[in-house]
């Protein structure tokens, strides 16, 4: 029985079968390299499996975990034989049982019998859901069970075949389940099955629970009722639907009544068990038999006997309460009256018997030594008395008191072994600690002195330091060693001991033997060495002294593993080729063997002697041309095209030792002459020729091989452009089922400027290949667009992309899919297939302002200013409702210099949108920013009449403030607060206007009424945080931060506020306390984590920035922390990494830009500045603490994106 050891692999258990002793020699020589190979394994980890014979032949046995057919669930199977045999286990348990395994008890005494099966079972609940056709590797693709794929090993094309439609063009193969075929195949199954079970006369009765209660006379039993026992077992591997079907496909007759279906189709697995049920006989077995003799009379019975004598007493029973007898007994002993149908109360059970202990008994010592005045007696008085309910509720009430009474106690106890142990300390310190205060005086050694501190010596005297070194040795004299290797007898131990015995010597008794001799014949054979490599004429010797160790070291073989490996493997080759020497592989085994141990003449040998003994083995041959010399490799692969005239690789290896172009040429076309259909000789001589000599060769190559699909397109690159169009239509006519051959046609019509006939060849070829049952594939139709595209091809990839795109995609998902492969397309830099995809959906959809968004953005980013312009002018003429395309209109003009184009656009969206705010706000800062402000007055005027909105209102008061007239900004304020009185900017601007004028009072009104009015304004209570911190009055500032918090929970920014008060008022204490408290609070925030970062010490701020990363992964804060913590390591190019990251995640956050554009005018180049400038205007960030702080200051209310770049750069300060 084999023996499977597990290994700790995650992925898979690779497992290495040790067959048991009765086995073959080669399960023998198998067991023999594992135990060599391999660490002895501990018998936990190994298991007993039955397996087939055929299963130990394979070198690798992996068990894995597949979804089961029938249950959907994991189970397990191997596969063996490099995955092309599967193996389903099955284990079989049982509680009370173990193995023996070597010398150790393996306690699962479980073991697993392994069955082959077929694996077609496995692969087809996967093409059953599979909707369209798919290759193999993707059909099986299971996100549960990664090992599916290893089913695609083991299933081969002629079987997939049985259960699936086969679409192939050239080497690409896509499946379809096929469920006539199916049945089919499982018809014969079952067939087979059934014509097994007849032969082998098995019992499929529904009476068959035992072998041993059969009738004698057996009933013929119908063909139905082996058909449905084989349907049954079947059914173990398929899905109910399936089996369901196979049972209307067989046509078995319907079940009888009072039968269950599962009863007929599953086989008995066990004998039946009985129970406590009453299982009647299904027949009468008892109609022929005799009636039995009659019994003898049972035995009389006392029957004034009581039947209550001898059992226990009832429950809560007590004796003599039913006569009236008093005593001991109390109404809590038997509980309250009861009727006979009240519910029984276990407090009273009836006392359980008490186990009798031979060894000892409860005696009860009662006498007055054992007795204490405060404890009582020793024992237990009530050890005799039974253990109750009672008993056990007033034990746990103790516990429960004395676990409390514990709990009071621990503080004081744990506080005063805590004393004790200081106490102990300070009394008995430890040696280092005695040392502590020298070792900091360490520090103000200098390096000199460091250096003269003398080394440490041995105290030792020298008697004991030499003690270990000096070894004494007894001079023995050469008579010894002469009588002891001679024939003579000798008795070294004491006789007296009793163990003295005579010992022959090792040697045959040859005489004396003279080591003077011995010395002679060494010293001439280190004479004949060293006269091997010197010269005899002149007596120089001639060897290289640089060189000799070199030369040695060549010599030694570079196999590192073990000799004995090599010879086992050395025997195992040699018994392969003599008892198949016409097997080629053993000899190319062989030959490598010897090649790796650096023998490479014998491997040599060893691969001729193949040659001669199998002629016709291709890879012998090569393998010889591949060892032998490159002169020999000629004569060798002559020989073998002699033996093998229609080899290719012959033919082109032979051609590969060839050195001149002439050579090879010949050698191609004499092998061209012999093989004239192999397109792979075709291809490898046309590479060889001039392009007219091509040309000529390649007209040739397609009458050969009419097929060959790269050919026909080689000799249409090749010829003009006429010749090419006669070219490819006889390709269309040879292979009407490939559509390189359309896209070429394409492609040709293009660059001739034939733009019309470049759709008509596209569509034309969609056409044909459906009629020629051809799939459409549409990735593989998108991928040729890309490829045209990068060819220069835009119109054909266009063209396909028109006619493809809308391929294999629901009505529904259209609008989804196309922008997905828009996406995909702009990933891959092919940026005319995504406007091609834009195009189209635009032409399907024109009414969606999403996918007129996306491609406005794509052209922004990918595109031309004329291209963005000329689309955002079809947009609004579809979408006139949609603001954002005009007003990205408008920019776009603007951008460009051309002002009252601008504004023109904007009195078109007017029309469309009258009263928009977003259009009024666009117009007011159009002219605001072309210095045009008695127009943008008007403007808002206007706008404050017809759209009265906050941020209207809001305009207007900015606008004022710019311009300087602040007493007008602040009327028109109090007016907006009137109006709209929970607006909180209106306060904000207010009291920024007022701390302007120095009117701190009015400003903290401004903001007080702010607060009450909009207390979930996080930035008004930050506003009057810092106006109470810059007039010196922290404990308000303090009071004002604790109430907002109150108002607006779980807020980072407040806690933050806070935390850097205190830091700022020197109390590090006090706001390293708050983090923590405020990380609890809001553990997931970005901006507390990276603030974390650069509060604690600065050995710290590694792992602190590691549980940044893992609380806020995605965080910019937390990413611009980590840029700044390795911009301070000067970790030039780890920084830049990190900052591109920040950037990336938000886009928006100004503060990153602000410090990456930093970063590199310290330590980038003038490109790398450039380009994150570029970046920057391009993403046109808004927010951020320092980007806000100066983007909103009133005299930058003008400047642009990158002059705020500039400004916020050179606030920031560089991180220490």
């Amino acid at each position: 029985m084999p023996r499977i050891t597990r290994s700790s692999s995650t992925q898979e258990d690779v497992v290495d079968v040790v067959s048991s002793p009765e086995k073959d020699n080669k399960s023998e020589i198998k067991q023999e390299i594992a135990d060599t190979n391999k660490p002895r394994q501990h018998p936990q980890s190994q298991c007993v499996m039955i397996v087939p014979d055929g299963m130990l032949e394979s070198k690798h046995i992996s068990v894995v975990t597949l979804r089961n057919p029938r249950t959907a669930t994991g189970s397990l199977y191997a596969f063996s034989h490099n995955n092309t045999n599967v193996y389903e286990m099955n284990q079989y348990d049982e509680s009370k049982r173990s193995w023996f395994l070597d010398d150790s008890v393996q306690s699962d005494g479980s073991f697993f019998l392994t069955t082959k099966i077929d694996p077609l079972f496995l692969i087809l609940p996967y093409l059953c859901k599979a909707k369209h056709a798919s290759p193999i590797d993707q059909l099986v693709v299971d996100e549960e069970y990664a090992h599916t794929l290893k089913l695609t090993s083991s299933s081969k094309k002629e079987h997939l075949e049985k259960i699936a439609d086969c679409k192939q063009s050239g080497d690409f193969q896509a499946w379809k389940y096929n469920e006539e075929k199916t049945l089919l195949w499982l018809g014969k199954k079952v067939s087979a099955l059934c014509q097994h079970l007849k032969k082998s006369n098995f019992n499929v009765t529904q009476t068959a629970v035992s072998s041993n209660y059969v009738k004698t006379e057996k009933a013929e039993v119908p063909e139905s009722t082996y058909l449905r026992y084989a349907h049954g077992m079947i059914s173990e591997y398929l899905s109910e639907d399936l089996s369901s079907a196979l049972e209307k496909h067989l046509e078995l007759p319907a079940l009888p009544k009072g039968v269950a279906n599962d009863e007929i189709k599953e086989p008995p697995a066990k004998r039946q068990k009985i129970g406590d049920a009453n299982h009647e006989p299904l027949e009468d077995y008892s109609k022929d038999q005799k009636p039995l003799v009659k019994l003898p009379p049972p035995p009389i019975v006392n029957p004034k006997r009581k039947n209550f004598l001898g059992q226990p007493a009832p429950q809560g029973y007590v004796a003599g309460v039913g006569r009236g007898a008093t005593g001991f007994t109390t109404r809590s002993d038997i509980g309250p009256a009861r009727d006979a149908s009240d519910v029984p109360d276990d407090r009273h059970p009836a006392p359980a018997k008490r186990k009798k202990d031979d060894d000892e008994e409860d005696n009860e010592d009662l006498n007055d030594a054992n007795y204490d005045e405060f404890a009582g007696y020793g024992g237990s008085l009530f050890s005799k008395d039974p253990y109750d309910k009672d008993d056990e509720e007033a034990d746990a009430v103790y516990e429960a008191i004395d676990e409390r009474m514990d709990e009071k106690r621990r503080e004081y106890r744990e506080k005063r072994l805590k004393e004790e142990i200081e106490k102990y300390r300070q009394e008995r310190p430890k040696i280092q600690q005695q040392f502590s205060d020298l070792k900091r005086e360490l520090t103000a050694v200098s390096e000199d002195e460091w250096k003269n501190i003398p080394e440490v010596g041995d105290a030792r005297n020298r008697k004991q330091r030499l003690a270990g070194r000096r070894e004494k040795f007894t001079p023995l004299p050469d008579s010894v060693l002469t009588r002891n290797l001679g024939g003579e007898s000798s008795t070294s131990i004491d006789p007296k001991s009793g163990l003295a015995s005579a010992f022959p010597g090792m040697l045959t008794p040859t005489g004396d033997l003279d080591l003077r001799k011995i010395g002679q014949a060494r010293n001439t054979l280190m004479d004949i060495k060293l006269n091997q490599v010197s010269d005899s004429v002149s007596g120089q010797t001639v060897v290289d002294p640089k060189g000799y160790l070199t030369d040695l070291q060549s010599m030694i073989p570079t196999y590192g593993g073990d000799i004995n490996d090599i010879k086992k493997a050395r025997l195992l080759l040699k018994s392969v080729r003599e008892t198949n020497p016409n097997h080629p592989p053993a000899w190319i085994a062989s030959a490598r063997l010897e090649e790796v141990t650096g023998k490479l003449q014998a491997a040599r040998n060893l691969i001729l002697r193949g040659c001669e003994t199998c002629p016709n083995s291709e890879d012998l041959w090569l393998e010889a041309a591949r060892l032998v010399p490159v002169d020999t490799a000629k004569n060798v692969i002559a020989q073998a095209v002699n033996h093998l005239v229609n080899s290719v690789k012959l033919w082109i290896k032979a051609s590969e030792l060839e050195q001149d172009v002439k050579s090879k040429k010949r050698v191609f076309r004499k092998a061209l002459e012999h093989i004239p259909n192999s397109v792979r000789l075709w291809k490898a001589a046309v590479e060889l020729e001039e392009p007219e000599d091509a040309k000529i060769l390649l007209s040739r190559a397609v009458e050969c091989c009419p097929t060959s699909v790269e050919l026909w397109l080689a000799l249409a690159r090749l010829e003009t452009y006429d010749n090419a169009r006669k070219v490819l239509n006889k390709a269309r006519e040879n292979i009407p089922t490939d559509r390189q051959i359309w896209i070429t046609a394409a492609k040709l019509e293009e660059a001739q400027g034939n733009n019309a006939m470049v759709e008509k060849i596209i569509d034309r070829s969609i056409n044909s290949l459906a009629a020629n049952g051809v799939e459409i594939n549409r990735e593989h139709w998108l991928k040729e667009a890309v490829d045209a595209e990068k060819s220069g091809a835009v119109l054909t990839c266009q063209a396909i992309i028109k006619f493809v795109i809308g391929t294999g995609v629901e009505d529904e998902d259209r609008k989804h899919s196309w922008l997905e492969d828009a996406d995909n397309f702009t990933s891959q830099g092919a940026y005319e297939c995504s406007r091609a995809v834009y195009s189209h959906s635009l032409e399907i959809f024109p009414a969606k302002k999403s996918i007129w968004l996306r491609a406005a953005h794509f052209e922004r980013q990918h595109g031309t200013r004329d291209s963005l312009e000329a689309l955002l002018q079809r947009a609004v003429a579809h979408c006139p409702q949609a603001e954002v395309l005009w007003l990205m209109g408008a920019k776009s003009k603007w951008l460009a210099g051309d002002v009252p184009a601008a504004r023109s656009i904007l009195s078109l969206a007017f029309q469309a949108n009258p009263n928009s705010e977003e259009i009024w706000l666009a117009a007011v800062k159009l002219e605001s920013e072309n210095w045009e402000y008695e127009r943008a007055r008007k403007l808002l005027a206007k706008a404050r009449n017809s759209a009265p909105t906050p941020r209207v209102l809001m305009k207007s008061a900015k606008l004022e403030w710019h311009l300087g007239d602040l007493e007008e900004a602040l009327k028109q304020l109090q007016t907006a607060i009137e109006q709209f009185p929970d607006y909180p900017k209106f306060y904000m601007m207010q009291g920024q206007i007022h701390v302007l004028q120095q009117h701190m009072t009015q400003a903290r009104e401004s903001y007080n009424l702010g607060t009450r009015k909009c207390p979930t304004s996080v930035p008004l209570w930050l506003l009057l945080a810092r106006l109470d911190e810059s007039q010196g009055n922290m404990t308000r500032a303090r009071s004002v931060l604790e109430k907002a918090r109150q108002k607006n929970a779980q807020n980072p920014q407040l806690w933050l506020e806070a935390i850097r008060l205190e830091w700022k008022t020197g109390l590090k204490d006090i706001a390293s306390a708050m983090m923590a408290k405020a990380l609890q609070d809001c553990p997931v925030s970005g901006l507390l984590w990276a603030e974390t970062i650069f509060i604690v010490d600065r050995p710290q701020r590694k792992t602190k920035s590691v549980d940044a990363l893992k609380k806020c992964e995605h965080d910019p804060h937390v990413l611009l922390a980590v840029s700044k913590l390795f911009w301070t390591e000067r970790k030039t190019q780890k920084c830049r990494e990190w900052f591109n990251r920040a950037v990336k995640i938000d886009p928006d956050f100004g503060d990153a830009w602000g410090y990456f554009f930093k970063f590199e005018l310290l330590h980038g180049t003038v490109d790398e500045q450039n380009d994150v400038k570029k970046r920057c205007v391009q993403s046109e960030p808004r927010h951020g603490e320092i980007w806000t702080t100066i983007s909103k200051s009133p005299q930058n209310w003008r400047a642009r994106t990158e002059d705020i770049l500039l400004l916020v750069a050179e606030a920031l300060p560089v991180p220490v």
